[in-house]
């Protein structure tokens, strides 16, 4: 048997690979010498996965670096008269390396001036270039600095002109076919090691947010991949303080602020515990339920009956008619109902911005709850494993890959039904062995294209209501329809499941819909729900469990609502800057709710009170009643004061939305 020669130029290539990793994780070992203070001892054990992770970023970053050389030692491969622009590959690397390097010395900087790891924003300093380079000449060794970058770049030149000669040092056969397979093998294995881990989504920056310590999170990070990543949405994102202060009045009022200051833009308000014989231990369950749109459920099909036992669980038990996601987007909603602050981001989704990672939440206040999170795909999608686990304190993350009995359904994981299946298993299962009450969020997927039945259905039957029917009544084909069908199925099942379960006579469930759903005929809505665009934000909310008194609610209210009415329904008081409110135990909260419509272009503010909904795009905006047959008539004028008002809400509500993005971290160690 031939013994297979690895060519040289392909060791070197790998070889300088692991050079730059080895400095990397050594600069994060440094870091973690110098700035080890902050390090407390409860996250001592996070240290091996901090490290673990900051691995495989640092990996990233030297790959990406190597990209050139190995192109380089590619093309030499095959003709080696490209050799001659040696020296210039060298040069090259001098400059890079001194350029990362450059980026390391400004992240320690940056770091012990202001605890955070270097990001995009920091380009703002060029925009007063000399009063930032005069600042940095008499605050830091300047000429030491530059003095160590000359001479690392020195080092790596000759370190690049070294690894060039150990490359075609033995005398490879300049042959097509062999070389041709080790450039594959070499692009696979690159690429392998860029994507970061095995799973269906690449490492990707909220992975460094594994832990609610922010010192362990900013050790993870890699500073030269921390600029790529912040800067789309430092570009695209920010908010502005002289907006807020302008309704500053209206928001502070709606929101009940306890000691109003516009100047310093307070927000906070403090909600004391109920007394103690009104307090209780219920367990929380948060059911996500993918696009339960208002308008495809049965309270508003009755005789194509898409979600039966959304129908029946809601006669029994307290069930929201106006109520709304802030958004259209399943990320979005992950942020809202978390944080209680509406998603009103421009530019992808807040889940997906490494700047605004750290939020405040206010269930962090049930210290003695065990806190769980269920997603039959994983958590990676849409970034939103960064803002639970560093938000939601000791929360255990069950996704595709961590089920005990799992069968992948499609794209989206398992299916909803085995979701619930396991969701039941588990939380029974600590249930009897914690003693411990607990608040879970189970988020199903499977109402999504391609409309997978699994064959592990529970006795599951498909109807066939005709292709026209299904597009009348909102659905955009009868495989959406029963789509639809199977999720309010699978659901039917999971609360059989509970109710034979330890933990169900002491729970208290929110089932709501993460987004509405475009539907152009919706022949059974109302027109101006379809034409207003209403249909895509409006979704049912049903607060159901044995400690629950059934009754159904017109008020408006919206996601950003739930966590605070949860809390209100337990009697715990708790501390909050964000838009959501209790709107549930309190009658005397002012009903709304922001609505945003980032797909559009421009973007939509508005904001639904009762029968009216104010509506502001590019300029344009007015007042209708949306579910009036002169629904597209615009009644400002007839309603002047009632227009006003909700113009400075919904205004107000977003660009405070804007803002507390940024200004909603947590508080001190009482929120870790």
């Amino acid at each position: 048997m031939k013994k297979m020669v690895v060519p040289g130029w392909i060791k070197a290539y790998f070889g300088f690979i692991v050079a730059n990793w080895l400095v990397f994780t050594l600069m994060r070992g440094a870091f973690l010498a110098v700035f080890h203070a902050a390090l407390v001892p409860q996250s001592y054990s996070e240290l091996w996965k901090t490290f673990y992770i900051g691995a495989k970023f640092d990996m990233r970053l030297a790959c990406a670096l190597a990209i050139p050389l190995g192109l380089y030692f590619t093309v030499c491969a095959f003709w080696h008269k490209a050799r001659f622009v040696r020296k210039g590959m060298a040069a090259l690397y001098g400059v890079l390396e001194a350029c990362v390097m450059l980026i390391y010395m400004a992240d320690f900087g940056h770091y012990a001036y202001i605890s955070m790891r270097i990001n995009y924003s920091i380009v703002k300093y060029a925009e007063n270039a000399l009063i930032s380079l005069q600042m940095a000449w008499e605050t830091y060794p300047v000429v030491w600095g530059v003095l160590a970058l000359l001479v690392w770049g020195a080092l790596w030149v000759w370190f690049t002109n070294w690894v060039q000669k150990k490359a075609f040092a033995q005398s490879d056969a300049y042959r097509w076919k062999g070389n041709l397979g080790w450039f594959f093998g070499g692009l696979l294995l690159t690429g392998a090691l860029m994507f970061g881990q095995l799973s269906q989504y690449p490492l990707r920056w909220s992975n460094a947010y594994h832990s609610t310590n922010n010192f362990i999170c900013n050790l993870t990070l890699n500073p030269v991949l921390n600029i790529y990543d912040t800067a789309r949405f430092v570009k695209a994102d920010s908010y502005d303080a002289e907006k807020t202060r302008q309704y500053y009045d209206t928001v502070a009022q709606y929101l009940g602020v306890d000691h109003p200051d516009k100047e310093a833009l307070n927000f906070e308000r403090q909600i004391p515990d109920k007394p103690k014989d009104q307090q209780k231990d219920y367990n929380v369950v948060v059911i996500f339920m993918e696009s339960l749109a208002w308008n495809k459920t049965s309270m508003n099909n009755p005789d194509i009956d898409p979600t039966p036992f959304v129908k029946a669980l809601a006669d029994r038990s307290i069930l929201f008619t106006n109520f709304f996601a802030p958004t259209s987007a399943t990320a979005r909603a992950v942020f809202a109902l978390v944080t209680g602050i509406p998603d009103v981001t421009s530019f992808k989704t807040s889940s997906r911005n490494p700047l605004i990672v750290d939020q405040h939440v206010v269930v962090n206040a049930l210290r003695d709850y065990e806190k769980y999170f269920f997603i039959g795909g994983s958590a990676s999608w849409g970034n939103i494993r960064g803002i639970l686990e560093h938000n939601l304190t000791g929360v255990h993350m069950y996704e595709e890959g961590r089920f005990q009995h799992e069968h992948r359904n499609d794209v989206w994981g398992i299916s909803d039904l085995d979701l619930f299946r396991e969701a039941n298993r588990v939380l029974n299962e600590e249930q009897q062995k914690e003693k411990k009450p607990f608040f879970a969020i189970i988020q199903t997927a499977g109402y999504h294209r391609p409309y997978t039945i699994p064959d592990d259905n529970a006795g599951f039957v498909t109807k066939d209501i005709g292709e026209d029917l299904a597009h009348r009544r909102s659905f955009v084909s009868v495989a959406e329809y029963n789509s639809l069908r199977f999720s309010d199925h699978a659901l039917h099942e999971f609360f059989k499941l509970a109710e034979k379960s330890d933990y169900y006579d002491n729970t208290i469930f929110f089932i709501f819909g993460d987004h509405g759903l475009s539907a152009p005929q919706s022949e059974n809505m109302p027109r101006g729900y379809v034409e207003l665009n209403l249909i895509d934000h409006q979704i049912p909310l049903i607060v159901a469990g044995k400690p629950i008194q059934p009754r159904v609610i017109d008020r408006t209210a919206s996601q950003v609502d739930i966590l605070p009415m949860a809390m209100g329904l337990l009697g715990r008081g708790y501390f909050t800057r964000a838009i959501g409110r209790d709107v549930l135990s309190d009658d005397s909260k002012e009903p709304g709710a922001l609505l945003y419509g980032w797909a559009a272009s421009p973007a939509t503010i508005g904001f639904v009170q009762g029968e009216y909904y104010y509506h502001s795009q590019g300029g344009k905006e007015g007042l209708y009643k949306y579910a009036a047959d002169n629904y597209n008539e615009d009644i400002s004028k007839q309603e002047p004061e009632r227009f006003e008002h909700m113009k400075q809400l919904a205004q107000g509500l977003y660009e405070t939305s804007r803002y507390q993005f940024y200004h909603n971290q947590k508080r001190d160690e009482r929120d870790e």
